[in-house]
């Protein structure tokens, strides 16, 4: 407790003491709801804006996405009639090649050669210019190739005059000759020898890149015939023998530019044009001050041959930092949106134009599209400021008015606020059970009162938190207890399962490495070892899922044929050395019981007794009217009587266990699953050794015994497994013991075979894809005439109780864990077949 002060210090008039209650009590609360009220109204402005903001966002992605759709359907319609007029020029260039035309002589004496083999024309007639580079000398053949060609220039007029966008026709040959509408002086645009096939514009429409031979739109490029900047919509023509040259319609940047400098897009947007290669085709003024650049549409713009340039690499979007999100997203659809940032935030959405690959990008700054959310936003803020100082003007006021009143009211108060004063101070050190000798001022009287009752409250409040602290570390210290048990049970299962799988790798690596050298005998041994480690393995895990739930209720037994001869002896016999064993059998051998219990506590009690003890075992098989018995009996030193009482705890584990593996848990849940099914664990022990006695209740009357009859080949065994490896194991299994045998996949196409009839038995597995294996029961049960269902026997991963309780209310004669035993399926097999 904290000391009181002195007298004299820490005393305050009542005024201040008034003044400071009314901060206390009346100024801070007002304070906090008008800032709270405050912040609520900053909080919705805020929450606004977002909700704008998304909003504003969605409906301009959507117009900025059908815009973009639309004005890429409007170019590929532009574009649409060039290329469908590209291969109305390749059909009739074809047409022509094959023709015999010969033009009249005053087409003729349009030509020359130069000295150097060149052919070339001399003038403008109004028609093409046609020009044989040096680059294969021009013979009578070529010249006559010539004559033919012309028959092409009313078309190529006519394509021309028809479409303002198309810049100039021409066709290109493999042997480097060219015409071309309209008219160029050839010898000063072309250079000497030059090889028109290294160009795109022909070898974009070549075998190897156009194998479709269709028309194809070219990349950007300089023209060598002096256009600029421009694509060219080219088609190949090609004879029987070859390609004999490609024609093509050049459409400058520029024609693009102006289409798309026409759109009106709001929020300052603009669009541009982006090829199959990145390469931004056309650029309008507005986006290139976003991307700062200056578009390229002259072909003094760049030093690259013509015919063969491309636009520096700022104009490619891969290229580009600030571009790649957009480069990846048009790399991966036809259309979609991104987020881009220049001096800002961009929105930009994207369509594929139909015929060409190419994409148009429509672009627009955020700053814009939110610019009256924006607005809204800052006057919101601004009448958020005005109420703040309107507060704070408000609180002056007020705050001189609260100063005026402690004044007044300091002399009328002050004996019954002392008093109230010592009780809170009293109630305040931890004496919550105080007395008020009253005031004559109602309020102080009723605060008084209610400050010992407060007070009181207080003490019970503080009573009930000691009590639950006291609680509250009980349950701490059981929960720490069971921490405690879980880390040690890990460590212990950690170690358990190490030492069957060493066994598992080393044998697998002596097999691998001497597999060529091994006997059959060899082999067997080595496969039974790993069997074993398998098997201990399986147990533990089976251990380990039992512990995961201790205070669950095991399943109820489920019943089937046991053939209980070879259940022990198989038990025990992969345990016991067969030196140390002394084995006692019954006559009865075939009864009604659930195995799984029995097996898990007889190898429980011989596992410990081999573990344990070093002397000859004792396993004797007894079997009354209603009951089982089975005696296990070893000649060790036996248990100390002061730990007889605790074996079977969970976890527990005696003196003489030290330096054993195991994990304490193998008892109790031996001992659990027996009483779950109606039998009992005991142990008895003493200085000649320790007898556990493990009962179990037999229904009567007990299958009879006899010899089965080998009725295999007439046994029609169904397997439904979706698992090839396991599904092909256990069909060899069967068919090797002479049964008959028919797969399914999954439920439905098993039911599918039952309902034909014939089936004997079926092995199911519990997850099937579709409808599994309890499902397959639950049909089966449905059946209207009970006598035609064959039993079943479930194979599952998850031998849990839940699951062995589902098996046994649906019907199924016996639920095998994986990994199975194939002795145990032959057992099962011969028994429910009556083979």
């Amino acid at each position: 407790m904290v000391p009181s002060p002195p007298p004299g210090e820490g005393v305050v008039p009542l005024r201040r003491w008034l003044w400071q209650s009314y901060l206390r009590s009346a100024l801070i609360p007002l304070l906090v709801i008008e800032l709270t009220f405050l912040g609520i109204y900053w909080a919705s402005t805020a929450i606004v804006y977002r909700e704008n903001v998304t909003a504003v966002r969605a409906v301009s992605g959507d117009y900025l996405n059908d815009v973009a759709r639309r004005e890429a359907a409007s170019i590929g319609n532009l574009l649409g009639g060039v290329a469908v007029s590209t291969t109305l020029f390749a059909r009739q260039t074809k047409a022509a090649l094959e023709g015999n035309y010969m033009p009249p002589e005053s087409e003729r004496r349009r030509y020359a050669m130069t000295s150097d083999g060149r052919f070339y024309t001399l003038y403008d007639n109004g028609t093409t210019a046609s020009y044989y580079t040096g680059h294969v000398r021009a013979g009578e053949a070529e010249r006559q190739k010539v004559w033919r060609l012309s028959a092409l220039d009313p078309l190529m007029m006519d394509i021309k005059n028809s479409d303002p966008k198309i810049a100039s026709l021409y066709f290109n040959t493999y042997d480097s000759y060219n015409r071309i509408y309209p008219y160029i002086e050839v010898l000063g645009q072309f250079p000497g020898d030059i090889d028109v096939t290294q160009f795109n514009f022909y070898y974009e429409a070549d075998a190897a890149r156009n194998p479709a031979r269709r028309q194809v739109w070219t990349d950007a490029y300089v023209d060598p015939a002096g256009h600029g900047w421009m694509v060219s919509s080219i088609a190949p023509v090609w004879s029987e023998q070859r390609l004999e040259g490609v024609v093509g319609i050049d459409v400058t940047l520029n024609t693009i530019i102006d289409k798309l400098l026409a759109l009106r897009l709001p929020w300052s947007g603009y669009a541009m044009l982006v090829d199959r290669d990145g390469e931004i085709i056309a650029l309008p003024p507005l986006g290139e001050q976003d991307f700062k650049l200056r578009e390229v549409t002259a072909p003094g713009q760049t030093n690259s041959v013509p015919g063969q340039a491309s636009k520096p690499d700022a104009f490619n979007i891969f290229h580009r930092p600030d571009t790649r999100d957009l480069a990846r997203a048009m790399a991966s659809a036809k259309e979609g949106q991104v987020e881009l940032t220049f001096d800002g935030p961009h929105l930009a959405s994207f369509a594929t134009v139909p015929g060409t690959g190419w994409k148009l990008v429509v672009i627009a700054p955020e700053s814009r599209i939110f610019a009256n959310a924006e607005s809204l936003r800052v006057d919101t803020e601004q009448v958020g400021m005005i109420m703040l100082a309107g507060l704070v003007f408000f609180y002056i006021l007020f705050l001189l008015f609260l100063y005026r009143r402690a004044i007044a009211m300091s002399g009328r108060v002050a004996a019954p606020l002392g008093e109230i004063a010592a009780l809170i101070g009293r109630i305040g050190q931890g004496e919550y059970r105080q007395q008020f000798a009253g005031s004559q001022v109602a309020e102080l009287d009723d605060l008084g009162r209610e400050l010992v009752a407060t007070g009181r409250q207080l003490g019970d409040a503080h009573d009930r938190i000691v009590e639950q602290d006291h609680v509250l570390g009980q349950a701490l210290a059981r929960q720490w207890q069971l921490h405690e048990e879980q880390v040690r049970f890990i460590r212990t299962m950690s170690h358990e399962l190490r030492t069957p799988l060493a066994a598992i790798d080393s044998g697998a690596q002596i097999i691998d490495r001497k597999a060529g050298q091994l006997e059959v005998d060899d082999l067997r041994k080595r496969a039974s070892r790993l069997r074993k480690a398998v098997k201990q393995i399986s147990d533990l895990l089976h251990q380990l899922v039992a512990n995961a739930q201790p205070d669950r209720d095991f399943a109820p037994a489920v019943m089937q044929p046991v053939a209980l001869h070879s259940l022990i002896e198989e038990t025990v016999r992969s345990i016991v050395p067969p030196e140390r064993l002394e084995l006692v059998l019954s006559e009865t051998d075939l009864v009604l019981a659930d195995a799984m219990p029995l097996t898990m506590a007889l190898r429980v009690a011989v596992d410990n007794a081999v573990r344990y003890t070093s002397g000859q075992i004792s396993v004797v098989q007894e079997l009354s009217l209603d009951r089982l018995t089975v005696l296990v009996s070893d000649n060790g030193s036996g248990i100390a009587e002061d730990q007889l009482e605790d074996v079977g705890k969970r976890f527990f584990r005696g003196a003489e266990s030290i330096g054993t593996p195991g994990a304490g848990l193998g008892i109790h849940l031996a001992r659990t699953v027996l009483e779950a099914v109606g039998g009992t664990f005991k142990l008895s022990s003493g200085d000649g050794g320790t007898t556990v006695s493990i009962t179990m209740p037999i229904p009567t009357p007990h299958v009879a015994d006899g010899g089965p009859s080998d009725d295999r080949a007439k046994a029609k065994i169904l397997c439904i497994e979706d698992d090839p490896h396991l599904r092909e194991d256990l069909v060899h299994e069967l068919r090797e013991a002479g049964y008959a045998v028919c797969e399914a996949l999954d439920g439905q196409s098993g039911l599918d075979i039952i309902r034909k009839g014939g089936i004997s038995l079926v092995y199911c597995d519990v997850q099937l894809p579709g409808m599994d294996g309890f499902g397959v029961l639950e049909h089966l049960r449905a059946w209207p005439e009970p006598d035609t269902r064959p039993p079943v026997v479930l194979l599952t991963a998850y031998g849990d109780g839940p699951a062995r309780q589902r098996a046994a209310d649906l019907g199924a004669r016996s639920l095998l864990v994986k990994p199975v035993d194939y002795d145990e399926v032959l057992r099962l097999t011969r028994q429910l077949t009556g083979s």
